[in-house]
């Protein structure tokens, strides 16, 4: 199983990222022998909280190979024509290293923030992901035609965010290239279900993202219907982790928070982090 990191970015009441700063911790988590480095989606939250495209860019100046993806784009807050031409610029800047991970989001809050129906999303969601699709393929979609080059044709890789159970989690298996599951609110009993519905529609990639992980914890057990994380010592963080990989999860997203956003990490963090579970040499790259 792979492991990813939500690169952290700095708090509200710090200063403004910067090219450096983003590049830096970028390049710790890729020196650090981690597969992949994401970032979440959300707007008037109380936090300030920075563009997802541009932070990744900002990440990928600073890295060589390493994965980069939104996990999750929130697409119904977007104009599709003009997303379409951000991810394919994106796959092209970034050398087909990025990853699209996509859904409806769940707080009605950032829904209100840019006007949009909250009851809407997933039928604006549907809408969205067939356009924006059309247009990486390069077809016309009414007077649009992004007309994408020859080396991003297609698009980057789609990855549907969504709860294990209802109708896209079939899409993600049919249609699309993976499926991001959340471990917040969740447990390893509706994680494993998730994962056998997902296989059965025969999905490939699958995914656990917003594992919330505070290794200075005390070792603990965690019951299967607890919600899941790494809120423990490191001895019992590897063990939850083997338990998804021996399940069959293909990858697992660190996040540390703290006030309601991702904290910094330190290198020694870092190595702590990618040291819980060993590293199986797969890369999706291969």
């Amino acid at each position: 199983m792979r492991l990813g990191i939500n690169l952290p970015f700095l708090t509200i009441d710090r200063d403004a990222p910067s090219l450096e700063y983003v590049g830096k911790r970028a390049k710790a988590v890729e020196d650090a022998g981690f597969d992949s480095i994401w970032i979440g989606d959300t707007i008037s939250r109380g936090v300030t909280w920075p563009d997802p495209l541009q932070y990744l860019l900002a990440a990928a100046a600073g890295t060589q190979s390493i994965e980069l993806g939104t996990a999750v784009m929130e697409v119904p807050l977007r104009a599709p024509v003009d997303l379409a031409q951000r991810f394919l610029t994106m796959h092209a800047l970034t050398g087909g290293r990025f990853s699209a991970g996509v859904g409806a989001g769940s707080t009605k809050q950032d829904y209100d923030a840019c006007g949009i129906d909250f009851e809407q999303r997933f039928k604006l969601l549907r809408a969205s992901l067939d356009l924006i699709r059309a247009l990486c393929r390069g077809e016309q979609v009414g007077e649009a035609n992004l007309h994408p080059w020859p080396a991003t044709l297609g698009g980057p890789r789609m990855l549907i965010g969504s709860w294990y159970s209802g109708p896209w989690v079939k899409r993600a298996a049919q249609e699309y290239d993976g499926w991001l599951s959340s471990s917040a609110w969740t447990n390893f009993n509706t994680m494993r279900e998730g994962l056998q519905r997902y296989r059965d529609l025969g999905g490939k990639r699958a995914m656990v993202a917003t594992i919330h992980v505070d290794l200075t914890q005390p070792e603990s057990d965690l019951a299967d219907d607890q919600p899941f994380q790494l809120r423990c010592g490191p001895r019992s963080a590897a063990e939850r982790l083997q338990k998804l990989a021996d399940i069959g999860f293909d990858d697992a997203l660190i996040i540390k928070t703290a006030r309601h956003t991702e904290a910094e990490m330190t290198d020694e963090d870092l190595q702590q982090i990618r040291s819980l579970l060993p590293r199986d040499g797969t890369s999706i790259f291969e």
